[in-house]
């Protein structure tokens, strides 16, 4: 049995790397081709058994003490943005430093969807920066929606036109000024769509340090702060939900619609934030009880249907209730980007940042 580890530091660069970007000089250069060795040496994890911690013994109907994790597909820089199609029973999720949308299936394993994927030089960016396609969704019409960092742009895309030329831009700008770097996503039932917009692709990777703070540039930025937006579908107009945290991430809305769910990737003070869907009212929603060896920080999330919040965090994913009690922690062997479900969760779709994977739940 396999099972990969990376050196803590380079690891905790590579980590940055999801959230900062590519090397602006001859020293940073330097950093990711160590990165580059450790990952390429490091084994992926085969066939792994995952302790499960149930914190609350509800959580049985869903969880057992263990889930197995089947590896899909590898060899990713920046894997993200999982994403189940039920019409095609494939998996779409993007690699956000290899400027790639890829796909999975159980007769086609894995292949390129649409290559670049979220960066085309078509507007000014931050050359720093990482500039590929993060969260992926389907909207009500069934089109593929795309946050991509580089673009800076909400693109969509039709299935039966799945090439540059079939891309189209959602919404771009807010009061007249282009988004930082749209980053995540969640698509509420009358087509209104909630986003994250951090300014990842506007990170200093050179001026910035792993695990303690990251240093973000003004270059080429318009807006000064970072947003939750919502894009509204009957009208196509974007407005300002709530501009309070620093760095927005993951993104998802409740199953009665009332209430979005944001988790904040601030590496030293990892919090979930809850806000009103109606006026955009809220705070922080979840910050631990975290174990003393809990490294790590919010990213992607997905909303059970029993209204349980899945979300990447501190010491593997975490089952958060809506109440705001951690009802269990999947230890996963490496840090974890994101997540989603197939239509019927019965399987959990899990990005590393070299890796795909996946396990099944009870139910």
């Amino acid at each position: 049995m396999k099972k990969g580890r990376c050196i803590e530091r380079l690891l905790g660069f590579s980590i940055l790397l999801c959230s900062c970007g590519e090397k602006a000089d001859v020293s940073q250069k330097k950093e990711e081709s160590k990165v580059a060795e450790v990952n390429a040496s490091a084994m992926t994890p085969e066939n792994l058994t995952c302790q499960v911690e149930l914190h609350d013994p509800n959580l049985e109907m869903v969880l057992d003490g263990s889930v197995k994790l089947q590896v899909l597909a590898e060899g990713f820089e920046i894997a993200e943005g999982p994403l189940w199609i039920p019409s095609m029973k494939t998996l779409l999720f993007t690699d956000v430093k290899g400027n790639k949308i890829h796909q999975w299936s159980e007769e086609k394993e894995s292949d390129v969807f649409l290559s670049p994927g979220g960066h085309t030089g078509r507007v000014p960016f931050f050359e720093g920066g990482v500039l590929g396609p993060n969260g992926l969704a389907l909207d009500t019409a069934g089109n593929l929606i795309i946050c991509q960092h580089g673009d800076r742009r909400l693109a969509k895309l039709a299935f039966d036109n799945i090439t540059q030329e079939g891309l189209s831009t959602l919404t771009a700008t807010y009061e007249g000024k282009r988004f930082n770097s749209p980053n995540d996503l969640t698509i509420a039932a009358n087509g209104d769509i909630y986003f994250t917009d951090p300014p990842y692709g506007h990170c200093d990777i050179a001026n910035s340090v792993p695990g303690e703070g990251m240093v973000f540039v003004d270059d080429k930025r318009e807006i000064p702060y970072c947003g939750i937006y919502r894009y509204q579908a009957a009208t196509s107009k974007v407005s300002l939900v709530n501009n309070e945290m620093d760095l927005p991430n993951g993104i998802a809305l409740s199953p009665d619609q009332k209430w979005i769910y944001v988790g904040s990737s601030d590496m030293k003070d990892p919090k979930m934030w809850r806000f009103s869907a109606e006026d955009g009212s809220g705070g922080v929603f979840f910050e631990g009880p975290y174990g003393e060896a809990d490294a790590g920080w919010f990213d992607g999330m997905k909303m059970h249907s029993s209204g349980n919040l899945f979300a990447t965090g501190p010491g593997g994913l975490l089952v958060i209730s809506p109440e705001g009690e951690k009802l269990a922690t999947i230890r996963l062997p490496d840090p974890i980007t994101n997540c989603c479900f197939d239509e019927n969760e019965e399987y959990l779709y899990v990005t590393a940042f070299a890796y795909v994977a996946r396990f099944k739940l009870k139910g």
